[in-house]
């Protein structure tokens, strides 16, 4: 199977990101997955997509977060230069995996990496909805490989 190719975009450590010891505290991280997460539906759907004004997301992507995981592998400090890369790694019936690589962009050192697990949700059902082929779909043309489904 081919490799995906991820949608990147650099990340700014900023002032505030940075803990006690001066470095990225662990619960920034989850703020730079957000901020990818949706960089990569801005690029899948388009900087135009109309948005749901209770969720704020865009009425053809509608999920809940369901599980995050991170794996620290260097500590980031302010004067790192990152560049964060997310990609969908796997498809289930309701839910997808993002997959996050976080590195320093001057060096390429890994800084952390980790994913997330998204569930499709109706919010005004209040219920877990399977993901639509036509997303799925976008999704491949977008890595240009295709996603790994699970039953």
């Amino acid at each position: 199977m081919s490799e995906p190719v991820p949608v990147t975009l650099p990340i700014q450590i900023r002032w505030r990101d940075l803990d006690a010891l001066a470095h990225v505290n662990n619960a920034v991280y989850l703020s730079y997955f957000e901020l990818a997460r949706l960089t990569y539906i801005r690029t899948l759907l388009g900087e135009d997509a109309a948005l749901d004004r209770r969720t704020m997301l865009p009425v053809e992507f509608q999920f809940i977060l369901a599980e995050a995981n991170i794996r620290y592998r260097s500590p980031a400090t302010l004067g790192d230069q990152l560049t964060i890369a997310i990609w969908v790694s796997k498809v289930g019936r309701k839910s997808f995996v993002f997959d996050y690589r976080l590195t320093e962009a001057r060096t390429g050192r890994l800084v952390a990496e980790g994913c997330t697990t998204q569930v499709w949700y109706d919010y005004a059902s209040g219920t877990s909805r399977p993901v639509p082929e036509a997303i799925v779909e976008r999704m491949e043309a977008l890595q240009k490989a295709p996603i790994p489904r699970e039953a």
